[in-house]
């Protein structure tokens, strides 16, 4: 490349726009939220952190903290904070020095000021004056500073009675408590779940998109999965299937579980593990495929059970088309105003409903386990958003988009179904459409290879 080439090239980059990875999220959105924000938290400010720390050089991708980019769209912005002052019915932008990458200072990743208006925002201004705004509207009477909650408990790395050197909300709560000892630090976790719920038109068409690459990439692991391979080779073809799909790669790293390590008091220790529990999967033995594809800043979160043989026994068949059918019936009964626990009902009286007909033992079994008090205490249903596992609010409305995920062992085998599904004013409509459900339909697209 000559000298006048390369400095062209440098200039293009240097000049390159604020990545927004939401791009099919119209600005207008935002703003939208942002207002909304204010509505339900008038008295206060609310302190959304961007992500405080670099990709690892492990990672794929950098992943922004959700709530931050749920109100901006901004991607790839490292460390700012999004200030939404609701008595004053604005929203700040504080911004941090360019960062440096392998000690090489890194541009057009930092909004500048005059990116302002395009954001929606009422200013832009250095992080350096953070404290300085805090303080002054402390003083004008504004005592409540609002903060995100994680969505799970998560270690903060010491003992109880340690200040926390993990856990970025837990860490941004009690840096704030140091720094404005006048203010109250209060949660809005409930109110960022509410909004977070409902989906815009704009979401729902970006999930809907999702939801077909994570389908794709969900038939590509089902035909990988034969006997004598092991459990990463077919994770990195789901992994390959979302990036030939067109998205940005997997929204989660793809969990093939197979046989023992499909069971949950194994599968929750594969987060803690190397290799990621990798094994050669065996004929006879039930895989979990679960994965989700990311792309324009959303998730996925598709799965389904395979028999690593290709061919279902009969007592794993009976098995999994109860579910299947206990699936359905659950489905059928989504729409606005019914509850997570209905649906739950709706499924175990189709199970009572079959149970008596069950003919193999191990068909009998899971009925039997599964009418027990708790034996549907692994069903669950989820939010599917900026981030491919959310909190669901009690009652379904219209425009969210959960995932259905029943989970159950019976003997050696572990069961698991889940789809992304779009709540609409009338019913539900499957946005993970495509995809087989019967054993017998299982069994075929895993023959097609």
């Amino acid at each position: 490349m000559s000298i006048v080439a390369h400095r062209t090239l440098i200039a293009v980059l240097l000049a390159a726009p604020i990545h927004v990875a939401a791009q099919r999220i119209p600005s207008s959105d935002y703003v939208e939220r942002r207002r909304a924000l204010m509505e339900r938290l008038p008295d206060g400010i609310a302190l959304l952190h961007a992500e405080p720390r670099d990709k690892p050089e492990t990672e794929p991708s950098f992943i922004q903290a959700a709530s931050f980019l749920y109100f901006t769209g901004l991607s790839g912005v490292p460390n700012a904070i999004l200030a939404i002052d609701a008595p004053r019915r604005e929203a700040r932008l504080f911004v941090p020095p360019k960062p440096r990458a392998f000690g090489f200072p890194v541009d057009s990743v930092v909004p500048e000021a005059s990116s302002t208006a395009t954001l929606g925002l009422t200013q832009i201004v250095s992080w350096d004056s953070l404290i300085p705004y805090v303080r002054r509207r402390i003083g004008d009477g504004v005592k409540k500073l609002y903060v995100e909650e994680a969505r799970r408990p998560g270690s903060t790395g010491v003992p109880q009675g340690m200040r926390p050197v993990a856990g970025d909300p837990v860490l941004w709560a009690q840096s704030l408590a140091a720094a404005f000892p006048d203010a109250e630090i209060a949660s809005a976790v409930a109110t960022l779940r509410e909004l977070r719920f409902v989906k815009s038109r704009a979401e729902v068409e970006v999930l809907r998109d999702n939801a077909r690459s994570t389908a794709v990439a969900v038939r590509a692991a089902m035909r990988a999965v034969t006997p004598g391979v092991r459990q990463r080779q077919v994770e990195m073809r789901a992994a390959q299937a979302c990036i030939d799909a067109g998205t940005v790669g997997p929204s989660f790293w793809p969990w093939t579980m197979s046989g023992p390590n499909a069971h949950i008091p194994m599968l929750v220790r594969s987060v803690y593990s190397y290799d990621q529990l990798d094994r050669t999967m065996k004929s006879g033995e039930t895989v979990r495929i679960d994965l989700g594809c990311t792309n324009h800043g959303y998730g996925g979160d598709v799965g389904r059970t395979v028999p690593v043989s290709g061919k279902f026994t009969a007592g794993q068949r009976e098995i999994w088309n109860l579910l299947i059918d206990a699936y359905r019936i659950g489905i059928r009964t989504m729409k606005p105003g019914v509850t997570i626990a209905q649906v739950m009902a709706a499924s175990r009286s189709e199970i009572e409903r079959q149970a008596a007909s069950r003919r193999t033992p191990e068909g009998k079994e899971a009925a039997r386990s599964l009418l027990a008090p708790d034996g549907m205490s692994g069903w669950s249903i989820h939010s599917v958003g900026v981030e491919s596992g959310e909190a669901a609010l009690p009652t379904l409305v219209e425009g969210a988009v959960i995932a259905f995920e029943p989970i159950f062992s019976v003997g050696a085998d572990a069961y698991y179904l889940e789809d992304m599904i779009h709540i609409t004013a009338v019913g539900a409509e499957i946005l993970s459409a495509g995809l087989p459900y019967t054993a017998q339909e299982i069994e075929v697209a895993m023959r097609s290879r």
